[in-house]
């Protein structure tokens, strides 16, 4: 019975793994020893645990600003139960004679660690503060992501003005001649002209007239649900909050922004309804390529976003994106489009809320 027993603990632990999200990263320690180093000695323990927090460490370095804030408030708690966060970690293949100096009396360790990422976005959801006023009351969020392609490109010719100027002058000049016998004198004048001619002018060169076509994806839409859900925000149907989505489309299929008709409307319906945040995010889908390293189609999706706070007596802008890139692969232009949208929409959600967490604003 104990070897099924033990079978079904590890196929338990196995599955919890599976559900949780591992990030695997690489990490260095190092730990000055007395005497004969031994293997499985408590330096070499040691050292293993300082490879451990460096593989934390780097992590942590590879994250966006407003995340690493995060992360760092909670890294206390993280390293005082190091073992929970770090749950694997392969030693990298190195000789011992390699890992131990014994001039200097060191040994060094180099690790492959297994950070667990749920928990560590757990810790941060059991670390926010509770919002000012004491309650638990969620904040309401209405979000807009629309995607836009570039539908047709109207090109002018450039413009050109040439300029000339003329200037001209006279000279004239006295000339005398004697008479053969002396006692005469001829005189006579003589005239010429001088001109100047100066060329110029400029070139005007009008930008081009551009045109997309704007849509909607309901699977950017439960992507960014998602995120926000799991940030603890509560997020309100665009069309249930009383926002008129073809008015946001229209406008982003000439321009990089909404109008300021179309952004009083929508603060105007967000505040009836008590409605806390508006977020909106435009996300500009690039031509289809080939990738070089897979093989397959690469789309890139670049996002401009930015989330609004209306509870103050003027809407201020708490949180942004501007023009970042993000790129999805597939087989076919379709897929490698479809993914590179998620892919933005997953990314970017996640920013922003980490923006605002950052700030406390929840």
């Amino acid at each position: 019975m104990r070897p099924k027993f033990t079978a079904l603990i590890l196929f338990l632990l196995t599955a919890m793994l599976c559900h949780a999200q591992i990030v695997k990263v690489k990490g260095k320690g190092e730990v000055v020893y007395q005497g004969l180093f031994r293997q499985g000695s408590a330096d070499e323990r040691a050292a293993i645990t300082e490879a451990k927090k460096s593989a934390l460490a780097r992590y942590a370095a590879g994250l966006e600003s407003a995340r690493y804030e995060l992360y760092k408030s909670i890294e206390p708690e993280v390293l005082a139960h190091l073992d929970d966060f770090v749950v694997d970690y392969v030693q990298i293949d190195q000789q011992v004679d390699q890992q131990v100096d014994k001039t200097s009396k060191r040994f060094s360790v180099v690790i492959e660690a297994s950070v667990n990422t749920s928990l560590i976005e757990s810790t941060i959801q059991k670390s926010m503060k509770a919002s000012p006023t004491g309650k638990e009351e969620p904040s309401y969020m209405t979000f807009v992501f629309v995607a836009r392609e570039l539908a047709s490109r109207k090109v002018f010719d450039a413009k050109k003005t040439s300029v000339e100027i003329h200037e001209g002058s006279q000279s004239s000049g006295e000339q005398q001649a004697a008479s053969a016998d002396g006692q005469a004198l001829d005189s006579s004048l003589k005239s010429g002209s001088v001109t100047k001619q100066t060329v110029g002018g400029n070139t005007e060169l009008k930008a081009d007239a551009l045109s997309y076509r704007v849509s909607t994806s309901t699977e950017v839409d439960n992507a960014v649900n998602a995120i926000l859900t799991k940030a603890k925000y509560e997020t309100v149907d665009p069309t249930d909050a009383g926002l008129d989505i073809e008015r946001f489309k229209n406008d982003f299929s000439s321009g990089t922004d909404i109008t300021p008709a179309t952004r009083t409307a929508a603060i105007k319906a967000l505040r009836e309804k008590e409605i806390s945040y508006l977020a909106i995010a435009n996300m500009d889908v690039g031509l289809p390529e080939r990738d070089d390293v897979s093989g397959m189609i690469r789309v890139y999706v670049t996002v401009t976003a930015k989330v609004t706070n209306l509870t103050a007596k003027f809407p201020r802008t708490v949180a942004s994106i501007a023009g970042r890139p993000f790129a999805g692969l597939g087989p076919n232009p379709q897929v490698a489009r479809q993914n590179a949208l998620n892919e933005a929409a997953t990314q970017s959600a996640s920013e922003l809320t980490d923006e605002l967490r950052s700030k406390n604003i929840h």
